[in-house]
């Protein structure tokens, strides 16, 4: 067997066991290498569940661009669906034209005033997947021409449900520019929450060949095209790949999921730096106690002719064996109490503030490697600086004198 490696087994957890400073010591090292695991993996999980989140969800609410060619001859613009291959580029993820229309909707409850929002049935389909409040549901057919879905929102305060019939009042005008308001029975196929007050208080989603006939527009034509930009290229400029007679219109709302964004990775690192200067400050009080502890035992290796590089080696061994439990029981805790939050959403959250209701999770095994490497990289570093200076200073002719 390894002498470094039995020497440091043999008495490392017996003078624990004799000497109460050093067991305080080791004890509260060890809750802190627990504690410091426990919390980096639960900010990274949450901080990166949160950014998740933000970019596969809420990004898609809405596309990030708006294209609007204004039309000077009529009160409405509209432009070719064909041309939206000139938009194609790789800032670009998806671009899809739809139409907006001004709509009165009048129940026993409540009269109120929306927007309907007109879509072909190849619009952003990870929209439907995250918002639909039957996700397993969802068909092309929900938006054939009858149907239409509302917000969870709106259909409360209507009184409306799944499978309701609604009558919804288009604001148009005649051939005169007379305002007239025109009548059209939809059925509710589903319904929708994304957790943004600004979108599930006011849309309500239909096929664009409602508006199309009431405005009397060919089927290819839209009013505008909503560009959906991946979160990398959001601030970047793609304004140049768009022609001129198109004005552009920046959602603000994606503005600030980016700077919401940046918010978490701010909070990640800062949360990082003072786990680990904490790390740092327990291994190095941890060390310095136990060298100070030590003394004796070096100065009776160097009498016995063993050379710095092997009291060296028993130090480390000392900081592997009191290092290895905390770090299978943080990484244990922390992993389990992030399963339990990804799976049963435990701790929630205020809807209205967060656009969603529960913590979010995103376990990445490289983040948890990380994690552990760098703590590990701390302890032996915390290690070899001291243990260098002091150990290679002790003379045992001193020791002895001292004893």
């Amino acid at each position: 067997m390894n002498f470094e490696w039995f020497f440091s087994k043999k008495t490392i957890w017996e003078d624990c066991r004799r000497n109460k400073t050093l067991r305080t010591i080791v004890i509260i090292t060890q809750t802190t290498i627990i504690f410091s695991l426990i919390v980096a993996i639960l900010t990274f999980s949450i901080g990166f569940g949160f950014k998740e989140i933000i970019k596969n969800k809420l990004l898609n609410v809405k596309g990030q661009i708006i294209l609007q060619k204004e039309n000077l001859k009529g009160n409405y613009s509209s432009f070719s669906i064909k041309k939206k291959n000139f938009f194609q580029s790789n800032l670009v993820r998806q671009i899809h034209g739809i139409a907006e229309n001004d709509v009165i909707i009048s129940t026993n409850q409540k009269t109120d005033r929306y927007i309907f929002k007109g879509l072909y049935e190849d619009y952003n389909p990870v929209f439907f997947q995250y918002f639909l409040i039957r996700k397993n549901f969802f068909h092309k057919k929900f938006l054939y021409s009858h149907n239409i879905i509302l917000s969870k929102k709106i259909s409360l305060s209507l009184g409306l449900n799944i499978g309701s019939n609604v009558k919804i009042g288009f604001l148009s005008k005649d051939k005169k520019g007379n305002p007239v308001i025109i009548s059209k029975k939809f059925r509710i196929s589903d319904l929708y929450e994304t957790g943004i007050p600004e979108f599930d208080n006011v849309y309500i989603i239909g096929n664009i060949e409602s508006i199309q006939k009431i405005s009397g527009w060919k089927k290819d034509l839209v009013e505008k095209f909503e560009v959906f930009v991946s979160y990398e290229n959001i601030n970047k400029k793609i304004y140049n790949k768009i022609p001129n007679q198109f004005s552009i219109k920046t959602i603000q709302n994606s503005r600030d999921i980016i700077k919401w964004i940046n918010i978490f990775d701010i909070n990640i690192i800062v949360i990082i730096l003072i786990i680990f200067v904490s790390v740092t400050i327990n291994t190095v009080v941890f060390i310095l106690i136990l060298l100070l502890e030590r003394i004796r035992t070096i100065g009776i290796l160097k009498t016995l002719g063993a050379k710095n590089k092997v009291i060296h080696k028993i130090f480390l061994y000392y900081i592997i064996q009191v290092l290895t439990p905390p770090l299978i029981i943080g990484n244990g805790i922390g992993i389990i109490l992030s399963i339990i939050q990804k799976k049963y959403h435990l701790i929630s959250l205020n809807k209205t503030e967060y656009f969603i209701d529960f913590v979010p999770i995103s376990i990445n095994i490289h983040h948890v490697i990380i994690i552990n490497l760098s703590i590990i990289f701390i302890c032996f570093i915390t290690l070899f600086f001291p243990s260098l200076f002091f150990i290679n200073k002790i003379y045992p002719i001193k020791v002895i004198e001292f004893e």
